[in-house]
């Protein structure tokens, strides 16, 4: 019960549906029809390839879980990641035109480029630093976007602890580099 709690969580919680819902609600509010049609390039560029990628490492054998969990898948993680949100990126600045998309995403970037560079002393918890950058960004937009995504930070480290993905110091590491990026996003 408790694993499946955890489990639970973990995947309300992802990334992959989090960053969906901060680049969706945001543009929800002014235009339904810009708001799905802007998702879908998001999950069309960052977030099928990034499943693919993840499945075919999975079903290949090469990871042993779909969280990338140990040390030595992150670099693939983290490079495929970097090169997909700079695609992004280049679709949100010349296609787009989106300034907040494009700031979004290099701040995303420099997130997982910083984890990249930290990996070989800490493996950073990335569900915790995009929860953390999305919860606070949604905030903004409206409390009732980002309050239910914050409030539920306690329990996604208590579900990535007991999934046994990462340790607590993890978590912590993923909370500040989450928390500087929504800093940085907000002050630039």
């Amino acid at each position: 019960m408790r694993i499946n709690a955890a489990r639970f969580i973990s995947i309300v919680a992802h990334p992959f549906v989090l960053l969906t819902l901060l680049v969706f609600l945001p543009r929800f509010q002014n235009d339904a029809g810009d708001a799905f049609r802007t998702t879908l390039i998001f999950v069309g560029i960052v977030l099928v390839p990034m499943a693919l990628l993840i499945w075919r490492a999975v079903a290949s054998g090469r990871w042993a879980t779909v969280d990338a969990s140990d040390k030595t898948d992150r670099p693939l993680l983290y490079g495929v990641s970097v090169v997909v949100l700079m695609a992004a990126i280049a679709c949100f600045y010349f296609a787009e035109r989106s300034s907040a998309l494009v700031r979004g995403s290099l701040v995303g970037a420099a997130m997982l480029m910083l984890a990249a560079l930290l990996n070989h002393r800490i493996k950073i918890s990335l569900h915790l630093t995009f929860a953390c950058f999305c919860g606070v960004l949604l905030a903004r937009v409206r409390m009732s976007y980002g309050l239910p995504v914050l409030l539920l930070i306690p329990s996604l480290i208590w579900s990535r602890v007991v999934l046994s993905r990462h340790v607590f110091p993890e978590t912590i590491g993923g909370l500040i580099l989450g928390s500087a990026g929504a800093a940085v996003f907000l002050c630039t």
